[in-house]
C-alpha cells in the first residue's frame, strides 16, 4: 500500500510541475503577444534554447524594463509601463508558474538602491507590491505611504 500511495503522490508531482512549467510558457508567449517589443528576443531565446526557457528569458525582460524605465531602450522596445500592467495582471491571476517566473525571475531582479533603474519598484501595482515587498521587507521602510510618514510609523 505504501508503494502504492508513493507512486500516486510522485505521479501528481509530475503533473503539478508540468502545469506549472506550461503556465511558465503561457506567461512568456501572452507577454510577447501583448507587448510589443519582445518579438525579436523571444524568437532567439525559442531558437537558441530549443524552446522557451521562462525564467531564462525573463532576465531579458527586465533588462529591457529596466532600460525603457531609463528611457536607454531602443524606442521600438517594450514600454516599461505596459510590461507592469501586464504583469500586475498575471499576478492578480494567481496562476501557479507565472506568479513564480514573475516573483523569482522578474521581482527579485529588480535593481536594488544604487543600481540604475532603482525607483522603477515605486510603480509596481498592489498584487506585485505585495510580492515585492515580502522579497525586500526594509523597502516598505524607504518609501513612505500617502500620508508622507514611512509605513509602520
Amino acid at each position: 500500500m505504501a508503494a502504492e500511495d508513493n507512486e500516486e503522490r510522485e505521479e501528481h508531482q509530475a503533473s503539478g510541475t508540468a502545469e506549472k512549467a506550461a503556465a511558465g510558457v503561457r506567461l512568456v508567449e501572452d507577454l510577447v503577444a501583448q507587448v510589443p517589443g519582445f518579438e525579436d528576443s523571444y524568437e532567439c531565446h525559442v531558437f537558441n534554447d530549443n524552446g522557451v526557457l521562462p525564467h531564462v528569458f525573463f532576465w531579458d525582460v527586465v533588462q529591457d524594463t529596466v532600460r525603457s524605465y531609463l528611457a536607454e531602450g531602443d524606442p521600438d522596445g517594450p514600454n516599461w509601463r505596459r510590461v507592469l500592467a501586464f504583469l500586475e495582471e498575471e499576478t492578480q491571476r494567481r496562476v501557479p508558474g507565472a506568479i513564480e517566473v514573475i516573483v523569482t525571475s522578474f521581482l527579485c531582479d529588480l535593481p536594488y538602491e544604487g543600481e540604475p533603474g532603482y525607483g522603477v519598484q515605486a510603480h509596481l501595482g498592489p498584487a506585485m507590491k505585495e510580492r515585492y515587498l515580502q522579497l525586500r521587507p526594509w523597502y516598505r521602510a524607504e518609501n513612505p505611504d500617502t500620508t508622507g510618514k514611512p509605513r509602520g510609523q
